[in-house]
């Protein structure tokens, strides 16, 4: 306490990192991301194959619950990562609608920490998004080839 604010508190009170422009976001990188929903895409598959080899059980019955379970996770997953770019974590629950969640994932595998304040891509980001793009391209020629041999 000081003569000039008797109400001055004796705590010391750490720096606020956003006054002095170092943002901490939060959330999951891209890495976390990325190792998250494709682990949850194959332990769906395998969860799937277990389910079908152990019982006789029809398609709906197994499919369901395992589906429902990766949907939230990877809802989960892509809340996280939009909070890491510094969008609204609202943004997951797109993932459930169709193309608008290719969207998604595409800001989620390319947009670096911070993306919605800097509006840059880091040159890990544009690596990324061109490696997607050439796989789209590449199964969009594989569709259309053999679309067109039969």
């Amino acid at each position: 306490m000081n003569e000039q604010n008797p109400y001055q508190t004796t705590i010391e009170i750490a720096e606020d990192s956003y006054a002095t422009g170092g943002m901490r976001y939060g959330g999951i990188g891209r890495l976390a991301f990325a190792l998250g929903y494709f682990g949850i895409t194959a332990v769906q598959w395998i969860l799937a194959e277990v389910a079908y080899s152990v019982s006789n059980a029809g398609m709906v019955s197994v499919e369901i619950p395992l589906a429902l379970i990766a949907g939230v996770a990877t809802i989960a997953l892509s809340w996280y990562r939009m909070i890491n770019q510094g969008s609204s974590g609202f943004w997951a629950f797109a993932t459930i609608i169709p193309l608008i969640n290719l969207f998604v994932f595409l800001r989620c595998m390319v947009c670096p920490e911070g993306y919605a304040d800097t509006k840059t891509l880091d040159t890990a980001g544009k690596v990324i998004g061109l490696v997607l793009f050439a796989m789209v391209l590449g199964i969009v020629g594989l569709i259309v080839t053999f679309a067109f041999s039969v």
